[in-house]
């Protein structure tokens, strides 16, 4: 029960008035972006294929996951390509994830969208970590960058999968629109600076 008089639908809009003044000019827009975005109809059918996407491509994992077929296939073929690659692309793409989830998190420490916007659809189970900078995305273009390299024939179809996956995580409510923006781009320099590090190293 509560004791205000107006509908949910003023309610709401009363809420989201007073939100939007303590908010700086970016956070605002942030904000609108997000609502715009994750506000959108959630099919039963487009969740579970975000849900399902969003959890392949965690860490990299769906990255990695397609570099071992490759592999796989090379070997069989009697190419050597593909186990390089794997064992080129691997090791920055999970130092990009781990540098990302468990040190820029702590650094910035900003709170899930669904913890802050009452009209937030938050949908599936929530994230353990913070916001900023959102890990999918992060791993999503650092995949893409990297991959790009060993196999620019395929450089838009891996932009196309990793700005999927950047869009899956506001649709699921999980990052705002700045987050995702962050991880792109956190993503692509980590991931460069990590393969440069270990192509000095080769």
């Amino acid at each position: 029960m509560t004791n205000d008089p107006l509908p949910p639908s003023s309610r709401r809009a009363r809420y989201w008035r007073r939100l939007q003044a303590r908010l700086s000019p970016v956070q605002k827009i942030d904000s609108w972006l997000f609502m715009e975005v994750n506000r959108l109809p959630h099919p039963p059918a487009v969740n579970t294929f975000m849900r399902v996407l969003a959890t392949v491509m965690n860490r990299g994992d769906g990255w990695l996951v397609g570099l071992l077929f490759i592999a796989v296939w090379n070997q069989w073929q009697g190419k050597l390509k593909g186990r390089k690659v794997f064992w080129r692309v691997a090791p920055a793409l999970w130092l990009t994830s781990i540098v990302v989830e468990h040190v820029l998190k702590k650094i910035f420490r900003r709170p899930r969208p669904y913890t802050q916007l009452a009209q937030a659809v938050l949908v599936g189970a929530q994230p353990k970590h913070y916001s900023f900078p959102s890990g999918h995305s992060a791993s999503g273009f650092a995949g893409a960058w990297l991959l790009s390299r060993y196999y620019p024939k395929w450089q838009t179809a891996f932009y196309g999968l990793a700005v999927l996956v950047a869009f899956c995580r506001v649709y699921l409510g999980a990052h705002y629109p700045i987050d995702v923006i962050a991880g792109a781009v956190s993503g692509i320099s980590l991931a460069e600076f990590f393969r440069r590090l270990f192509g000095l190293r080769h």
